[in-house]
């Protein structure tokens, strides 16, 4: 363990220590409250990327399956010894039928690929944030912008991502929190729209700031987001390192 003590707050967040590398870290911890508000600041954050990751089938999936097969006529048994006509010919209630069936296989197919999509996304998500944790040059920023909300910023400069989270947020009704990367020059760029849970924490959310970046702010938009803010900041912080 030849690398400075200090940068290894997100590794041993992550569990990413050996054994010996965990017991000298964590003597390391005793005497650096730097260190310790950084791994408290990676912990709270690296809490949230399971959460990020689970995926629960719609609720309506199951309802419009079996809706379907209620209205899809089912097929009689066969008879063991069927004449083969010359020329066969489908009745056209069956070709309805089988067609209904085919619309239905065809949407469900659709609607499994797509799931299948986002978790993918998701899994690719978590492992980029988690990149950023555990980098040697990852450098933690956290403020309280305002009572009870915790804001943490980690940016590592390697791997060109920062990750941003938060915690102590309010519910808002018909309203979104959007997270925009400030620039040097007074211009803004949206980062996305928060996803808060019941108990106001932020899912971890991964962004890629230009070269010109020095801050995220956080500002209340209408319900899905905006173009540009319509609002003041609720928050803003500087991204460091």
């Amino acid at each position: 363990m030849g690398q400075d003590l200090h940068t290894l707050t997100g590794a041993y967040a992550l569990n990413a220590l050996t054994p010996s590398e965990s017991v000298r870290f964590e003597d390391h911890l005793a005497d650096c409250d730097s260190c310790v508000q950084e791994v408290r600041g990676f912990t709270e954050t690296s809490a949230l990327l399971a959460s990020a990751a689970a995926q629960t089938p719609p609720e309506e999936l199951r309802e419009r399956v079996l809706a379907e097969v209620a209205r899809t006529r089912q097929l009689a048994p066969a008879p063991e010894r069927l004449p083969e006509p010359r020329h066969r010919v489908w009745p056209w209630t069956l070709g309805l039928a089988l067609a209904a069936c085919v619309a239905v296989i065809i949407a469900l197919g659709a609607t499994v690929l797509n799931q299948g999509r986002q978790v993918d996304e998701l899994r690719s998500n978590e492992q980029q944030i988690a990149a950023v944790l555990a980098a040697p040059d990852a450098v933690s920023t956290s403020a309280e912008p305002m009572e009870g909300v915790s804001v943490t910023v980690v940016h590592s400069e390697s791997l060109g991502n920062l990750v941003f989270s938060a915690h102590g947020l309010d519910d808002l009704h018909d309203e979104d929190y959007q997270l925009w990367l400030t620039r040097h020059d007074g211009s803004v760029y949206s980062a996305g729209v928060l996803s808060v849970d019941d108990a106001g924490f932020v899912l971890p959310v991964l962004a890629a700031p230009d070269e010109g970046t020095e801050g995220v702010a956080v500002t209340v938009e209408p319900e899905g987001g905006s173009d540009q803010p319509t609002s003041d900041p609720v928050m803003a912080m500087p991204v460091t390192g």
